[in-house]
């Protein structure tokens, strides 16, 4: 009776081991067909948009000290506009919007985080 418990539970746990490689594949799977993740993408776009300005802020300013501050602010008060708009725009079209918005600019990715916050030396 152990035995089959000991194999039951082997059994189980290299299942379990083993759908896991697929469950990483399928998050970081091209998801533009699944309308649920490009709403859900378009309700954090929203919420986030907001951390394009400090985003903008620090880029800049690690490329030009002081004079940064001044086009960071106003790359970030623009880029915070058109993340909030994008984001609408995922949620309002129940995500049958294209991801064409987010592959035209390397420092404007699908998700803020995303986005370079420091540039590479």
């Amino acid at each position: 009776m152990k035995n089959k418990k000991f194999v039951l539970l082997l059994l189980v746990c290299t299942a379990m081991a083993g759908g896991t490689p697929l469950a990483a594949a399928e998050i970081n799977a091209d998801h533009s067909g699944n309308n649920f993740a490009n709403m859900g993408r378009g309700l954090v776009n929203i919420a986030t948009c907001f951390l394009e300005l400090p985003r903008c802020l620090v880029y800049r300013n690690s490329q030009v000290p002081v004079l940064g501050l001044v086009a960071g602010a106003c790359e970030g008060a623009g880029l915070t506009g058109v993340r909030a708009v994008a984001g609408l725009a995922d949620f309002l079209s129940f995500g049958f919007m294209s991801d064409a918005i987010y592959r035209g600019n390397a420092d404007f990715q699908e998700w803020v985080w995303d986005s370079p916050w420091s540039p590479k030396y």
